[in-house]
């Protein structure tokens, strides 16, 4: 421990401090101040600004945090009233106005009574309240403060690693600046670290010391203060002293004498000492040379420049200038002409390469875990009529399909036993463990996805419009939640459909999406998933396609990228997105009758915002479709039906925005309802229901006259798989 040990001046030295450094329990030093009040506020100080760089370990952090409590609130001769009444008297002084802090401090009350006395007490005296002495009054402050500092100081010099300092008032320092400690006293986050000089080294820059001028004491805050010759001393300190040895010791008594540890009072007495320190202008350099010094200015603030170029908005309609659709969908006339039945459209998905696919991955696994399983085509094609039958026939149990009889049931204890379903069903796999990627959080489905998203694609209507949205897949064991869909909690899957529901590409949902795209658009998770739709779309062939979708995809910056790639897209748009255009709020139209719109058009990209009043108030983006031709729409208001404007960019969404809602519709009818015990179950059953749905959708359009409806389509597929891949051997 540092401590300064006062003794004889040698002759000519003119009472100089001679620093001497020398370790001392920290017991000892508490009990040699015990009968002052400075030991108690020592041992509290050193308790509430406790190092943990001072200690080797956590364990001797704890120990030495017990004893220096203990230390401040010496539990074996206070009672708890008395411990009680410490904590409320520190509290209490550190909610005061930094201000009062160390004048209260310097009169070391003992309770919480006693500091509201003498606040009561100053009050009367100064005649106005305590906490506003200090205002318009720097210097005054100044003074007032460092009696604070003084008796803070004098505690400061028994802290363990920092050099004895004797903090005293300017006038006492201005004729003996020797006598000021070698430490350079630097305050990091209200705590200080110690950087020892010696006293050679300050006895350099340091002039014949005298003796102490004490005509003008620091006063309390209600009594006069010489401030004239404070100024007049202080102003000559930085002709007196070499460097800002001083005024770091200054800055640092004065943030210790503030008496706030905590993080935001530090904040309050920095700022407040650094507008003091300008104020003084202390500096070790010579006058000659602040002169020749050009002045220091604030560093002008660096705007932010930004690479794209400002939107110029436009009232007037678009002008789009994309090709007409003159596409023809070859594909389905050539289904039209084969006349496939309901089991070849299936199986148009679940192709031959499909099927073998789960075979052999199935009978990998078992044998990864010393099954012999051996299980056949023919077997999968008959577990997958059971899967579609439960769609239409529903049972508590699954084992009850083999237990009633009727026609159903009959054929399903005719094509398989009981047992051997349960097996390979649990067995049901689809990729090899060996071979997992481990980012991908389907990957264990990850081969079946891509096979069906391929198959799906190859077989897809080629329309112009599609819409592009997200589903749920049920799953009460996810916490994935979806709001306004008809089934909220499950697996969410993003999903591209033409406007009757035809399922066209499709992706699970996850934090690191497996979708790639260029990142130097920074279009976002939904952009991005709209960028590789136009993709997929695009490998068919560079038609003009019409992508629509909703509010959490569309921004004008994708509306734009996809334009450049040759697709038309519209899609409503949230108010932060729009990119300032100056369309009406929403406030203000809502005033307005139905069927007002306004609208923009951005010059450069040739993109139309347009924002219209129907039952709501609705904002859309479009690089394809404007205002033109408007349209009637009947609406019902007040019971009486009147014709309101219908712009055609409205009409447009309103006409696309149906294909998701379309495709979970049919699904959710006759979906599958036997589930195993792994947790991608669920998501085969949704793939099995999606291939009927996409089956039947192009037996619609191959049969638009003669077509059966969903369940007749169904149950056809059912029956074909258990009749014809019984085991008839068994």
């Amino acid at each position: 421990m540092d401590e300064a040990v006062p003794g004889p001046a040698p002759e000519g030295a003119d009472s100089r401090v001679t620093v001497k450094e020398e370790d001392s329990p920290w017991e000892q030093v508490c009990s040699s101040w015990e009968s002052s009040c400075h030991a108690q506020e020592l041992c509290r100080l050193r308790f509430r600004q406790f190092s943990y760089r001072d200690v080797t370990g956590p364990r001797q952090a704890l120990a030495q945090l017990h004893e220096l409590c203990r230390q401040w609130l010496r539990p074996e001769t206070h009672s708890k009233e008395q411990i009680l009444e410490l904590l409320v008297l520190e509290q209490l002084v550190t909610v005061l106005p930094a201000e009062l802090q160390a004048w209260v401090r310097g009169q070391h009350p003992e309770s919480g009574d006693e500091v509201v006395t003498a606040l009561e007490d100053l009050e009367k005296d100064t005649g106005q309240q305590a906490s506003v002495y200090t205002r318009g009054q720097d210097m005054h402050s100044l003074v007032t403060e460092y009696q604070g500092a003084s008796s803070e100081c004098q505690s400061l010099q028994l802290l363990p690693r920092v050099t004895a300092l004797k903090c005293e008032p300017p006038e006492l320092c201005q004729e003996n600046p020797g006598e000021v400690s070698a430490e350079e006293a630097v305050s990091k986050d209200g705590l200080f670290n110690a950087k020892q000089e010696t006293f050679e080294e300050i006895q350099q820059g340091a002039e014949a010391s005298g003796a102490p001028n004490r005509d003008c004491m620091l006063q309390p805050p209600g009594t006069s203060v010489c401030t004239d010759r404070t100024v007049v001393h202080m102003n000559t300190l930085k002709d007196r002293h070499p460097g800002d040895l001083w005024a770091r010791m200054h800055i640092s008594s004065l943030e210790y004498a503030a008496g706030d540890i905590t993080r935001k009072g530090r904040k309050k007495d920095k700022a407040r000492v650094s507008e003091l320190l300008q104020g003084l202008a202390f500096s070790g350099d010579s006058d000659v040379e602040e002169e020749n010094k050009p002045e220091a200015h604030p560093a002008p603030k660096r705007l932010k420049i930004s690479n794209v170029p400002e939107k110029n908005w436009t009232k007037r309609d678009l002008k789009p200038n994309f090709p007409s659709w003159s596409a023809l969908d070859s594909g389905l006339l050539n289904l039209k002409s084969e006349k496939l039945n309901p089991v070849e459209l299936f199986e148009l998905f679940f192709d031959d390469e499909t099927f073998s696919l789960i075979v052999n991955e199935t009978n990998n696994y078992a044998s990864q875990k010393n099954v012999n399983l051996e299980v056949t085509v023919q077997e999968i094609r008959c577990l997958f009529g059971i899967l579609l039958l439960s769609g239409f026939v529903r049972r508590p149990r699954r084992g009850m399909y083999w237990e009633i009889s009727d026609t159903d049931q009959n054929l399903v204890k005719d094509a398989i036993r009981r047992d051997r379903f349960e097996l390979i069903f649990s067995y049901l796999h689809f990729a090899d463990n060996n071979h997992l990627d481990q980012k991908d959080k389907f990957t264990k489905l990850r081969p079946l996805i891509k096979q069906m998203n391929r198959n799906f694609l190859l077989y897809a209507p080629l329309e112009e419009h599609y819409y592009f949205d997200k589903t749920m897949c049920e799953c009460f064991d996810s916490d994935q939640f979806l709001n306004g869909k008809p089934i909220r909690i499950g697996y969410k899957i993003w999903c591209g459909t033409t406007t009757q529901g035809y399922l066209v590409w499709f992706e699970p949902h996850q934090e690191e999406s497996s979708v790639m795209v260029d990142k130097d658009l920074n279009l976002g998770l939904g952009g991005n998933l709209v960028m590789h739709f136009a993709d997929v779309l695009l490998e068919r062939g560079q038609y003009p396609y019409h992508l629509c979708f909703d509010s959490f995809f569309t921004s004008v910056k994708l509306v734009s990228a996809l334009k450049k790639k040759g697709v038309r897209a519209t899609g409503t748009i949230r108010e932060n997105r729009t990119e300032k255009c100056p369309l009406m709020n929403v406030e203000h139209m809502k005033k307005m009758k139905k069927g007002y719109f306004d609208f923009q058009v951005e010059e450069n990209e040739e993109i139309i915002l347009c924002r219209w009043h129907g039952d709501g108030i609705i904002s859309l983006c479009s690089n394809a479709v404007g205002i033109e031709p408007a349209s009637e729409l009947s609406c019902a208001d007040d019971e009486e039906i009147h014709q309101i404007a219908q712009p055609s960019i409205v009409k447009l969404y309103d006409e696309c925005k149906e294909g998701v809602a379309k495709m979970d519709e049919i699904i959710s009818k006759y979906r599958v309802r036997i589930r195993s015990k792994k947790w991608y179950s669920i998501l085969v059953s949704y793939i099995i229901d999606v291939a009927m749905n996409n089956a039947w959708q192009l037996h619609r359009a191959c049969n638009p006259d003669t077509s059966l409806d969903l369940l007749d389509f169904r149950r056809y597929v059912a029956h074909f798989y258990l009749e014809n891949n019984a085991n008839l051997s068994d």
